[in-house]
């Protein structure tokens, strides 16, 4: 038998029994063992995620078409559109809000799992929050629990699923998302496992919206997001899915990718956390454009360039961040957060790349134009097919050139947001919508979470006074 067989069968071994071995240890998980600075971890992570669909209900508008769709649908008000707050089946619901949680490009991100799992995760615990009325505190140790299976499989699968095009954002969190809501929903052992194994058989998504300029990127975590919500509410009922649908023959691990690292899968299971890998994003963009982003606002801040100046800038990065987040012209607001090259414009006109910023470029035409004929991405070899490292080469009108690099971009864990620039972050993003004083309060709810009796108060601490969010003056 050759050696690649040999590892294969081996690989099958350690994953012996996969999907019923996550489903135990996202049962007996409990608020009460975690590490404080898990339990911290999943607070700011669960923050990050409410307040990224608060901003986005007033400016994204792919979220905002599927609301009106599903307001037309109507059905029974299980749970809360953020923002809106309209009340719908709760599939519905989480469809809507993980379209706004993956609508403004600030979603939490792992890097070699090339996941942003927030918007699932945190759509699928509030809204069985408002289903089941559980506490805080399970809540929190629910959403590490998601976050374990979500990580680790989009680890272990990585970059050969991406390389196939998929989108794992749509693909794996949701069967995190739909074991953790089981969880929520006060199911057991063996329902939680047939919830992952109802989840991984509507598991979709492509990224085709890379080559072709649209509105479906969000689509993508939203629908995940419905799907795993349904397997939740499904095997809750009794309706039992495969149990063996990760690791079995005809399973995920087979269908979606021709390799998978078993290592990533198992070691460490209950030991250590994954969500503590988990990064958060400063710039309202796709991940891989935030190393050039971080360069370029050193360049306006430190450097004194400014966009009317330059002559030209190129960008090294790798193949992947290509690939990811170059993204020209630029038709809407959505597809402009995506592109680097309108990014880099931005950080060179207006010194910042917040909300607010591409609300206010996208009516520039002069960065749309540096975009398009100034900005050029180079594909660096030493980067690897998906580093995060980046180059970037500024020339300007007089002559100068600004040279800056870096090796990872800032949010990080190992480049991390300091507390105080987190919370800023999320009552910024809060503040686009609802007025300070609750966006403060809320701040303050989501980060003492673990005092909540029933955390299905929250979703309504983010609506607007008449429904309709809108961009508040700053």
């Amino acid at each position: 038998m050759d050696q690649g067989l040999l590892d294969r069968h081996a690989d099958e071994s350690r994953i012996a029994g996969l999907t019923m071995r996550y489903a135990r240890h996202l049962a007996g998980l409990r608020y009460e063992n975690l590490p404080e600075e898990v339990i911290l971890k999943a607070k700011t992570i669960i923050r990050d995620g409410v307040g990224n669909q608060i901003a986005a209900s007033a400016i994204a508008e792919p979220a905002a078409r599927m609301v009106e769709l599903v307001r037309g649908w109507g059905g029974k008000p299980e749970a809360t559109v953020t923002g809106y707050g309209l009340k719908v089946p709760a599939p519905m619901a989480v469809l809507c809000n993980a379209m706004l949680g993956h609508g403004v490009e600030l979603d939490d991100a792992h890097g070699s799992g090339l996941i942003k799992g927030g918007s699932v995760i945190i759509s699928l615990a509030m809204a069985s929050a408002e289903l089941a009325g559980c506490s805080g505190r399970e809540l929190v140790a629910g959403v590490v629990g998601a976050y374990e299976i979500a990580v680790r499989i989009a680890k272990a699968i990585n970059p050969g699923h991406r390389q196939r095009g998929y989108h794992t954002t749509g693909t794996v969190a949701l069967l995190g998302a739909a074991a953790m809501a089981t969880k929520l929903l006060g199911g057991d052992e063996e329902q939680i496992a047939c919830a992952i194994g109802l989840a991984a058989m509507q598991s979709a998504g492509i990224q085709a919206y890379l080559d072709d300029s649209c509105m479906a990127k969000p689509f993508s975590p939203g629908k995940g997001a419905m799907n795993g919500m349904m397997a939740a509410i499904m095997a809750r009922s009794g309706f039992t899915g495969p149990r063996k649908a990760l690791e079995s023959r005809e399973g995920f691990l087979n269908a979606f990718t021709s390799r998978f690292d078993a290592a990533e899968l198992v070691e460490g299971l209950g030991t250590r956390h994954a969500i503590m890998e988990v990064g958060f994003k400063p710039h309202a963009a796709c991940r891989y454009a935030h190393g050039p982003l971080d360069l370029a606002q050193a360049a306006y801040w430190e450097d004194g360039a400014r966009l009317a100046d330059v002559e030209r800038i190129k960008v090294h990065m790798s193949e992947l961040a290509i690939r990811q987040a170059s993204k020209l012209p630029c038709p809407n607001l959505n597809v402009a957060m995506g592109s680097t090259q309108f990014g880099i414009a931005l950080a060179l006109a207006l010194g910042s790349n917040g909300l607010r910023d591409y609300w206010a470029g996208f009516e520039m035409p002069e960065i749309h134009d540096a975009a398009q004929h100034r900005v050029t991405l180079v594909a660096e070899p030493a980067f690897g097919l998906g580093g995060r490292q980046a180059r970037i080469e500024i020339r300007l009108r007089n002559g100068q050139t600004i040279h800056r690099e870096s090796s990872e971009p800032r949010g990080e864990p190992t480049n991390p947001l300091s507390a105080e620039e987190l919370e800023r972050k999320f009552i910024g993003m809060a503040a686009l919508t609802i007025d300070d004083e609750r966006a403060t309060e809320l701040n303050r709810t989501l980060m003492d979470i673990e005092t909540l009796e029933n955390a299905s108060i929250i979703p309504g601490m983010t609506v607007v006074a008449d429904g309709k969010p809108a961009l508040r003056a700053a």
